[in-house]
C-alpha cells in the first residue's frame, strides 16, 4: 500500500514538473494537416543558390520536414521529424524530443489560409533579403484526405 502510494506520488510529480515547461495545444484544425512548400533561389555574393523546404503536417500531431539547399553546386538534405501543435492559429513545431511541445524552443509558424508564415528575428530577415529571397512562408501543395 505504502509502495503504490509513493510511485504514485512520484508519477504525479514527474507529470506536473512536465507540464511546467511544455505546452498543450488548441484541437488541430481538419483544414490543416497537408504538405506546405517554400522555395526560393538567387545569387549571393557571385555564387548561384537555391532552397526547397517540404513540410507534412500529419493529423496525428507529427510532422515531417525535407530541407533541400543547392549553394554552387554544394548540395545537401536534411529531414527533420518532430511534433506540432496549434494554438492561437499559430503552429508550433518541434524537434522529437518527447511527447510534449516546449512553446519556449519551438519553430512559430502563423496560419495563413492556405500559408504557413514563419516567425524569424529581424537578423534573419534581413540576411534573406539581401541574398535576394522570399520572406518563408510556405504554401500548401497537398491536402491530407480523410
Amino acid at each position: 500500500m505504502r509502495t503504490s502510494l509513493v510511485a504514485g506520488s512520484l508519477l504525479l510529480a514527474s507529470i506536473m514538473l512536465g507540464a511546467c515547461r511544455a505546452a498543450e495545444g488548441d484541437p488541430i484544425p481538419r483544414s490543416l494537416p497537408g504538405v506546405y512548400e517554400y522555395d526560393a533561389a538567387g545569387r549571393a555574393f557571385g555564387h548561384p543558390w537555391s532552397f526547397h523546404v517540404a513540410l507534412e503536417l500529419r493529423r496525428n500531431g507529427t510532422y515531417e520536414m525535407v530541407t533541400e539547399s543547392d549553394i554552387d553546386g554544394d548540395r545537401d538534405r536534411d529531414i527533420d521529424r518532430g511534433r506540432y501543435i496549434v494554438r492561437n492559429d499559430v503552429v508550433l513545431l518541434a524537434k522529437d524530443d518527447g511527447d510534449r511541445v516546449n512553446e519556449d524552443e519551438a519553430h512559430r509558424l502563423d496560419i495563413r489560409g492556405d500559408s504557413l508564415r514563419a516567425h524569424m528575428p529581424w537578423v534573419a530577415s534581413a540576411a534573406l533579403r539581401l541574398a535576394g529571397a522570399s520572406k518563408p512562408i510556405l504554401v500548401r501543395r497537398d491536402r491530407v484526405r480523410d
